[in-house]
């Protein structure tokens, strides 16, 4: 019921629609409820009673409630669509509004495929009972009690007479409802796994074909698929047992009711006119019986979908702006780790990392995968929060300055360089929409990126494919430092932001950073040497923790980790023979 009021409550907004929607609605029921009238009328007075001059009026009055009954089901359709289409716009950018606040451990949690079967087919599932499920629901309990009022006026034996196989129907109805409801849920999420498995498996179809593994995917495809067929099958048994049972105690209403006109009229009590116009009502009574299974869907249905939406709308972000925040004005880049661990999933990952970064230093990090290396930066945006010790940027710890303010300051290529389906020029100027020309082109030049984007036939305004397809990892990288670069961030994070370009490239992007990030306090994550070795500071780490510090000539000296990452690299380069 918590559900199904927090459904209701989105058509506030638009009840002006829906109250419209229901008022047409229930002239519809009005002018259906008094044809039986009508038609006793016909049988009493014109056919029975030799009334020919009322016929004319009878019939044009049957033909009116035709045309009002198909006018008010044209408005009220109309006004149910434009209400719970807006409700769909709503739900939908409130949604997606929501996700954008939510906190990277979140996206780690929940795979995209889920999130989009949230907003596609159970969002639609919402929208399509407001759209007919409700006013269905009100039309059939409308005609039901309205047609059971004018057959008590007409005849309270037959009225008693269809009363009495209700218990028997709820009593199937609920048991129904009850197994149904488990049912439907297990098919939304299987619907979202199948949505996760077609969604992973196009995201990565260059490595599928790379690999051969076509037949892999389809075989997993198909497994999930066939759990899919099993429980809507499942959902079909379970009609196939209470459906028919349903109907039929509706359907025998009818022979029921005949049965007790039939006896009635040879009794004297009942005309023929009040027969036909009793049997008119048979139908409004039984209808609604047998429509009672797929209200019961309809709403199961609802209910299901609205339940996986709104429990995304009600997780809060894990990480969000302090109650008073403190706005800093002065921003220089300064940077302090102040014993800083932090742990994902109860697994640590940093563990009392000190250290301080000066305004427009740069900070070198090195460490095998999975030392914390991109971790320790995250923690400077707040992408995720330190378990223990404090974060400054700026003198002030990071868990007290706004978070859009924070990261509007600080510059981010990540590891996997993510462009959009859009131009270069556009995915550039991404972080600074009202860039000119000219301040995108310097920061193509910065990245090194302008050379490739001149050759490309239609140069800044080339549109990449979706993810940056079309380009190449290097590429990507530039377009990606290019972006960062554009912003003029006081800190600059450059996480292995060289690695898919080649050394003379690097080598070549590393002599324009130096002017681009001139004044910038600079993190760079490297696997090479070569990138961080005129850094004023560089870090190893080892499973969480600075094993080494110091410049590149000191860490040389030491004879420790970073030396023998050195001799490694050099034999990989000179070979056996060109080390000394």
């Amino acid at each position: 019921m918590g559900s199904m009021r927090r459904i209701l409550g989105l058509l506030k907004p638009y009840k002006h629609l829906v109250v419209l929607g229901f008022v047409f609605q229930t002239i519809v029921i009005l002018s259906r409820l008094a044809q039986p009238l009508v038609t006793r009328m016909l049988v009493n007075d014109v056919i029975i009673k030799g009334e020919h001059s009322l016929l004319l009026y009878l019939c044009l009055a049957l033909l009116g409630l035709t045309v009002v009954r198909a006018v008010s089901g044209y408005l009220r359709v109309l006004m149910m669509e434009k209400s719970s289409q807006s409700v769909a716009y709503d739900l939908r950018t409130g949604l997606f509004r929501h996700l954008q606040t939510l906190s990277f451990s979140f996206y780690d949690q929940n795979r995209v495929g889920e999130i989009m079967s949230r907003m596609t087919g159970d969002l639609e599932g919402v929208r399509d009972y407001l759209a007919g499920g409700l006013i269905t629901f009100y039309e059939q309990a409308l005609t039901f009690f309205g047609a059971l009022i004018f057959m008590f006026t007409l005849s309270w034996q037959a009225a008693l007479t269809i009363l009495s196989t209700l218990p028997l129907i709820a009593v199937i109805a609920f048991r129904f409802r009850k197994r149904i409801r488990p049912v439907f849920r297990e098919v939304r999420e299987q619907s979202a796994e199948l949505n996760t498995r077609v969604q992973e498996n196009l995201a990565g179809i260059h490595v599928v074909k790379a690999f051969v593994r076509e037949g892999y995917e389809q075989q997993r495809f198909t497994e999930e698929n066939q759990k899919l067929l099993a429980m809507h099958l499942k959902v079909t048994d379970t009609w196939a047992v209470y459906v028919p049972i349903m109907q039929g105690l509706s359907e025998i209403c009818t022979p029921l009711v005949l049965a007790t006109g039939a006896v009635l009229m040879a009794m004297g009590h009942m005309d023929l006119g009040t027969l036909v116009g009793v049997t008119g009502y048979i139908w409004m009574l039984t209808q609604p019986m047998r429509m009672l299974s797929q209200l019961i869907n309809g709403i199961t249905r609802a209910v299901t979908s609205a339940e996986k939406i709104f429990y995304y709308m009600d997780l809060g972000p894990r990480i969000k702006d302090d109650e008073a925040p403190v706005q800093v004005h002065n921003r220089t880049g300064r940077v302090e780790f102040d014993q800083v661990s932090f742990q994902y999933d109860q697994q640590p990952v940093l563990q009392d990392i000190s250290f301080v970064a000066e305004p427009g230093q740069t900070i070198g990090i090195m460490g095998a995968t999975g030392a914390g290396k991109t971790s320790l930066v995250r923690l400077l945006s707040r992408s995720y929060e330190a378990t223990r010790g404090r974060v400054l940027v700026d003198g002030v710890d990071v868990r007290k300055q706004p978070l859009k303010d924070l990261r509007a300051h600080i510059g981010q290529v990540p590891q996997e360089s993510f462009l959009f389906s859009e131009s270069l020029f556009e995915n550039i100027r991404f972080g600074k929409p009202d860039a000119p020309m000219d301040a995108v082109a310097a920061a193509a030049r910065g990245a090194q990126a302008e050379a490739f984007i001149e050759e490309m036939p239609k140069k800044y305004e080339t549109v990449v494919g979706e993810r940056g397809v079309g380009l190449s990892g290097g590429q990507k990288q530039r377009t990606a430092i290019a972006r960062a670069l554009l912003i003029d961030p006081n800190i600059l994070v450059l996480d292995d932001a060289t690695s898919a370009v080649d050394m003379q490239t690097e080598y070549l992007i590393q002599q324009h950073l130096e002017q681009s990030v001139k004044g910038k306090t600079t993190f760079i994550i490297a696997h090479r040497i070569s990138s961080v070795k005129n850094a004023d500071l560089i870090l190893v780490l080892n499973q969480g923790r600075i094993v080494e510090r110091g410049t590149h000539q000191e860490l040389l000296a030491k004879k420790g980790e970073y030396h023998q990452m050195w001799q490694d690299q050099l034999t990989s380069i000179l070979g056996e023979g060109g080390v000394a």
